[in-house]
C-alpha cells in the first residue's frame, strides 16, 4: 500500500512539473505576443528533456487519458461553434479540403522517402500517413478564437476548417492502419481490405453516433439551466475515450464534434451557458494538452543522421499539401487571401504523430523483424517528431498572426 500510494504521489508531482512548465512557457509566449500554446508545446517539451527524470515517471495511461479529455473539451468547443448552414453551402470545398490535401501529402512524402531514405513503398506510404494528419489540438483552438472574433465568419471559413479536421485524421489513421497491415500482418491482404474498409465505416459511424447523441443530449438539457453542460461533457469524453479503446480515434473526434453540432442546432444556438462553462474548463485543460503533447517528444529518439533527410521529406510533403489546400477551396466563394488562409491553417501536426509517431518501430522490435525494418522504423519516428517540432508551433503562429490580416471581420 505504502508503494503504491509512494509511486502515486510521483507520478501526481511529475504532472505537476509538466502543468509548471506549460503555464510558464505559455504565460512567457504570450507576454512575447506568441499564441500560449506554443509556449506550453515548448514547456512540455524542455522538461521532459531536460536533466530531472521525473517526468518519465507519469505514467503513460494518465498521459493518454488526459489529453483524450481535453480533446474532447475542444473538439465539443468545436462542434458547438459550427455553422450547419453554412457547412452545407461549402460542402464542397469541404470535402475536398477534407481529403485531398491529405492524400496528395501522404504520396508526396511517400515517393520522396522512397527517394531519399530508400524506403521500400508500403514504409513509405506508412510515413506518409503520419505525417500527413492535421492536428486538431493546434488548428481547432486558433480558428475557435478567430471565430469569436468575428474573422472569417460570414463565409463560414472557421466552420468548413474545423468540420474538415476531423475527416482528416480518419483518412490518415485508415493510411496507416493500411500499411501496418500490408507490412507486419501475416494475413495482410484481408488486413489490408478490412483497413480500406475502415474510413467509410468509421465516418459513418461516427457521424450516426454523434447525431444520436447530439439528439440525446437536446433532450435531457431542454432547459438552458439544466444538464446541458455535464451531459454533453459525459457524453464528448465517452466518444473520444470510446473511439481511443475501440483503436477508432478519428470516429471518437468525429462523434464529439458532429454532437455539439447537432445540440447547438436543436437548441436553435443558445449555447451560452454552455460555452462559458466549456471556456472556463478549457482554460485548465489547454495546458495539460498541450504540456503533455511537448512532453511526448523525446529529443533522443532523433536520429543524426535522419535530421537533414527527414526535414527535406517534410518539407516537400508541406509544399504540396498547401498547394492542394490552396486548390482545394479555389472556389468564387473565397478571395485569394482566404484561400491562402486556409492553406496556412491546414499546416500543424502534433497530436496523431505524437500518438502513432512510434507504433511501426514498437512492432518491428516486438516481432524481431530485422535491423533494416527497425532502421525504417526510426525513420518514420524521427520524421514524426520532426513534424511536431517544426509545424505545431509555426501552423499556431501563422494561424493567429495571418487570420486577422486575410480574413474579412464580421
Amino acid at each position: 500500500m505504502e508503494a503504491q500510494l509512494g509511486s502515486t504521489a510521483t507520478a501526481l508531482l511529475a504532472l505537476g512539473s509538466v502543468m509548471a512548465a506549460s503555464v510558464a512557457g505559455g504565460w512567457v509566449a504570450g507576454r512575447l505576443g506568441l499564441p500560449p500554446l506554443v509556449g506550453m508545446l515548448l514547456g512540455g517539451l524542455l522538461i521532459r528533456n531536460s536533466a530531472t527524470t521525473l517526468v518519465t515517471e507519469l505514467p503513460e495511461t494518465w498521459s493518454v487519458q488526459l489529453r483524450l479529455f481535453a480533446l474532447a473539451v475542444i473538439l465539443l468547443r468545436a462542434g458547438l461553434g459550427l455553422d450547419l448552414d453554412a457547412l452545407s453551402r461549402l460542402r464542397g470545398p469541404f470535402l475536398r479540403l477534407s481529403f485531398l490535401p491529405n492524400l496528395a501529402e501522404a504520396s508526396a512524402v511517400a515517393a520522396a522517402a522512397t527517394a531519399l531514405f530508400g524506403l521500400p513503398v508500403a514504409w513509405g506510404l506508412l510515413l506518409g500517413f503520419v505525417v500527413a494528419a492535421v492536428s486538431p489540438a493546434v488548428v481547432v483552438p486558433g480558428l475557435l478564437d478567430l471565430q469569436a472574433r468575428g474573422y472569417g465568419v460570414r463565409k463560414g471559413i472557421p466552420t468548413m476548417v474545423l468540420a474538415a479536421a476531423s475527416f482528416d485524421d480518419v483518412v490518415a489513421i485508415t493510411g496507416f492502419g493500411s500499411a501496418i497491415a500490408l507490412i507486419f500482418a501475416s494475413d495482410g491482404g484481408s488486413g489490408l481490405v478490412t483497413n480500406l474498409l475502415r474510413a467509410p465505416i468509421e465516418m459513418g459511424v461516427g457521424l450516426l453516433v454523434g447525431i444520436a447523441l447530439g439528439l440525446l443530449a437536446a433532450a435531457l438539457g431542454r432547459t438552458v439551466g439544466g444538464f446541458r453542460f455535464p451531459t454533453l461533457l459525459v457524453f464528448a469524453l465517452s466518444a473520444v475515450l470510446g473511439g481511443w479503446l475501440l483503436g477508432a480515434t478519428g470516429g471518437g473526434s468525429l462523434a464529439t464534434v458532429t454532437m455539439g453540432a447537432v445540440a447547438q442546432r436543436t437548441w436553435a444556438g443558445d449555447t451560452a451557458s454552455v460555452a462559458v462553462r466549456l471556456g472556463q474548463v478549457w482554460s485548465v485543460a489547454q495546458p495539460v494538452l498541450f504540456g503533455l503533447i511537448g512532453a511526448a517528444v523525446l529529443l533522443s529518439a532523433i536520429e543524426p543522421s535522419h535530421v537533414t533527410t527527414g526535414l527535406a521529406i517534410l518539407g516537400i510533403g508541406l509544399v504540396v499539401r498547401v498547394m492542394v489546400t490552396y486548390l482545394s477551396v479555389a472556389t468564387r466563394e473565397f478571395s485569394a487571401s482566404e484561400r491562402r488562409f486556409v492553406a496556412v491553417a491546414w499546416i500543424p501536426k502534433a497530436t496523431v504523430q505524437a500518438a502513432i509517431g512510434g507504433l511501426a518501430l514498437d512492432l518491428a522490435r516486438e516481432r524481431g523483424a530485422g535491423a533494416n525494418v527497425e532502421l525504417y522504423g526510426s525513420q518514420v519516428l524521427t520524421v514524426a517528431v520532426l513534424a511536431i517540432l517544426a509545424t505545431a508551433p509555426i501552423g499556431a503562429i501563422a494561424i493567429a498572426q495571418t487570420g486577422p490580416r486575410w480574413l474579412d471581420r464580421s
